[in-house]
């Protein structure tokens, strides 16, 4: 294929698909709260309304896999962050750029639940269940990826290497045994596990981060528990904001640092 055929052919590659960005908050969209807010949320509610089936996203490293479960009905092209700006820039493809999610000055109730909606619309699973019992969710970071090491990376460590609580276990044993409690990692399960676990739990505990974004998913009326390290003051109220809008209970539990192992301890 000659030159002046490739550049034909590509540009009506770019002319069918549309390259759809979100502005987020802070933060990267490699991170897992800055995705689901900041990109992945807008990106859905927007498929839903717009009814586009084939879609351009920038990379997101080790959040792709999101895009993946909607593969089935959505064609996905994964773009490398600098080539995308080069398209937006140069303007050689249809695109849109969405407004983030993420920022917790600006969450609306309404606004997350359509979020919600769409999301789950999009990966056909159902609003959360009615809990005959009570059932405790505990987020552990027993994960870290290489990925957050290389130099595709915009943010330094993840999961256990930036903020862990070693004695979860140990705490989840000692609660009463007339509560279900599950202590699971989030990282290592299909996103369509992730939303069913917190959907079918009414209290979710894990660390700042962690998971604790799956608060989206539980029904209202649910608890949250944030254990909660130093923090910067940007971002220390994310979850009790989030909470609130969404209509679930909070309690920060402050950590405490131990010179022997030079890790978090949750304090109970």
């Amino acid at each position: 294929m000659g030159l002046l055929q490739t550049r034909r052919t590509l540009r009506r590659e770019y002319q069918r698909q549309t390259l759809v960005l979100g502005n987020n908050w802070d933060g990267s969209v490699q991170q897992f709260y800055h995705f689901i807010l900041g990109y992945f949320m807008p990106l859905c509610m927007w498929i839903v309304k717009s009814e586009r089936s084939d879609i351009a996203v920038r990379d997101c490293g080790p959040m792709n896999y999101w895009f993946d479960t909607l593969s089935g009905q959505i064609e996905f092209e994964v773009i490398q962050p600098g080539s995308a700006l080069h398209i937006v820039i140069g303007d050689r493809m249809r695109h849109v750029v969405l407004q983030g999610m993420d920022d917790p000055n600006e969450f609306e109730a309404k606004a997350l639940h359509r979020g919600v909606s769409a999301i789950l619309q999009l990966l056909n699973l159902h609003s959360p269940p009615s809990h005959s019992e009570h059932h405790i969710l505990i987020v552990d970071r027993a994960t870290s990826e290489d990925f957050y090491h290389g130099d595709s990376s915009e943010t330094h460590m993840s999961g256990r290497e930036r903020r862990h609580v070693p004695n979860l276990a140990g705490i989840a044993k000692g609660m009463p045994d007339q509560h279900e409690i599950s202590v699971i990692d989030f990282a290592r399960m299909p996103p369509g596990e992730q939303i069913q676990a917190a959907q079918n739990c009414d209290t979710l505990v894990g660390q700042h981060g962690a998971g604790l974004t799956h608060m989206l998913w539980m029904k209202p009326g649910s608890h949250v528990v944030e254990i909660a390290p130093p923090l910067p003051i940007q971002v220390r109220e994310i979850f009790s904001q989030l909470a609130n809008v969404l209509g679930h209970s909070y309690t920060r539990v402050t950590q405490v640092l131990t010179l022997t192992q030079n890790q978090a301890i949750f304090a109970h």
